[in-house]
């Protein structure tokens, strides 16, 4: 391979360490690749170890990719839905406006905590299906019942290319608001929600979740601001986290040539149910109207 497919090859690795978590999930396919292959994709590690990664204070280790600075905000949507039988069964869209960022990577991590609804399955949403992104997955926390922690975990990871091959995706996101994911929501196990507003919100358990990659790898967006619609506890601990109020300031080193940007605006959602003991009397009276 010739020095631009290596380069090549290591922009798109860099995708990788945008989604930490997406390594774990992929190495069960490790031992499929070709020799070949495997081989370019370690070459691609050990560079992007070296270039790409800092000490928190910690000792853990964050990706910090390096590309020019963008200052247009990126827009991550939960839907809010109202529902007036006191059940639901259907699908709430986590949105995605880019602000003109190219995207092609992101690590998201969702969670719940009311008993009244459960999220039984996330699928991939119109900019992953349009575009044709490569990996996808989504997965929920087994890890239940833990301190500090809501009842309902879920993280979700997706990458558009994994390696330089044939394929490559269609686009790296849509020119308007569009579906990102699309998370199945029931209440069909409980006998009939009350009156309740329930919060589905983002969750951090560590700086590379709800973090969002650019087409070359080099850019890492987090999290700049943080809207709730719903009532919904904070989670804190004495520690970093977890939260969901955002990635902390730990997050980002200042001192190196290309730190994260906060460059994501999140808009929490969820369900509102409202039981209705008399017909609705706006609807009556449009009804008479006709």
């Amino acid at each position: 391979m010739g020095n631009n497919g290596a380069s090549a090859t290591i922009r798109r690795m860099a995708l990788l360490f945008c989604c930490l978590s997406a390594l774990t999930w992929m190495a069960g396919a490790v031992d499929e690749m070709p020799d070949s292959t495997l081989s370019k994709v370690e070459d691609s590690i050990v560079r992007l170890h070296e270039d790409s990664l800092v000490k928190l204070h910690d000792d853990s280790l964050i990706a910090m990719p390096r590309e020019a600075e963008d200052t247009a905000n990126l827009v991550l949507s939960i839907e809010r839905v109202a529902v007036h039988s006191g059940r639901i069964l259907d699908t709430l869209d986590v949105t995605l406006e880019s602000g003109g960022h190219l995207v092609a990577g992101f690590d998201i991590r969702i969670a719940l905590e009311s008993q009244y609804l459960e999220i039984l399955e996330i699928l991939p949403g119109e900019v992953l299906d349009s575009c044709s992104w490569e990996f996808f997955k989504a997965k929920p926390d087994d890890d239940v019942a833990r301190e500090n922690y809501p009842r309902s975990v879920w993280h979700v990871v997706a990458l558009a290319e994994l390696i330089v091959d044939e394929t490559e995706p269609h686009c790296y996101g849509l020119d308007r608001q569009a579906s990102l994911l699309r998370l199945v929501v029931s209440s069909e196990h409980v006998d009939l929600a009350p009156d309740a507003e329930v919060a589905v919100f983002f969750f951090w358990e560590s700086c590379s979740d709800n973090s969002v990659s650019g087409v070359t790898g080099n850019t890492l967006l987090l999290s700049s601001k943080l809207y709730d619609y719903y009532p919904v506890d904070d989670y804190e601990s004495d520690g970093l986290f977890p939260t969901r109020l955002g990635a902390p300031e730990q997050c980002i080193d200042p001192s190196v040539t290309n730190p994260p940007r906060r460059r994501i605006e999140f808009h929490n959602g969820g369900v509102e149910f409202i039981i209705q003991l008399l017909p609705d009397s706006s609807h009556i009276d449009s009804a008479d109207s006709l």
